[in-house]
């Protein structure tokens, strides 16, 4: 049986390459840039770290995430949980330089959610932006419970 030089096959030599290493066997697993060191995990699960607010970014449904992980945000005693329209508004403006995110579920256990978090994931057809279904989006803001939503969606 023959094994296949590696260091000969034109294909794996692009991949090698599209990959970003020019020595052969050299790559990276961990990023600190894109991922959470393990100190950074032990600081957002015991409590709240402050971070810049452009470090911030929006998973495909919207979620709010830091890094490689799902977090929570607390902004004027509002909870975020998404990358929403407030947020990104504040962050293009200069007037959130810093946020303070965690990962402890209990943390914002009892606090606000923010409306228009609710409004970036279409949470049960709630429009932050239509006034005349103010009576309906009140009933959902009573009635969500961010827990729920979490374990719904598999996130904490």
């Amino acid at each position: 049986m023959k094994l296949i030089d590696f260091k000969e096959n034109e294909q794996f030599d692009r991949l090698r390459k599209s990959m970003g290493t020019e020595d052969y066997g050299h790559f990276e697993l961990f990023d600190p840039k894109r991922h959470l060191t393990w100190q950074e995990r032990q600081s957002l699960q015991s409590g709240w770290v402050d971070i810049i607010s452009n470090g911030l970014h929006a998973y495909g449904d919207k979620t709010l995430a830091y890094k490689n992980t799902y977090v929570f945000a607390e902004h004027e005693s509002t909870i975020h949980f998404a990358l929403c329209d407030q947020l990104k508004k504040r962050m293009s403006q200069g007037r959130l330089s810093d946020v303070a995110v965690t990962l402890d579920a209990h943390l914002v256990k009892d606090k606000k959610p923010c409306e228009y978090c609710l409004h970036a994931v279409s949470y049960e057809g709630f429009d932050v932006y239509r006034h005349r279904h103010q009576e309906y989006n009140d009933r959902i803001i009573k009635k969500f419970d961010l827990f729920s939503y979490l374990k719904q969606k598999h996130k904490f």
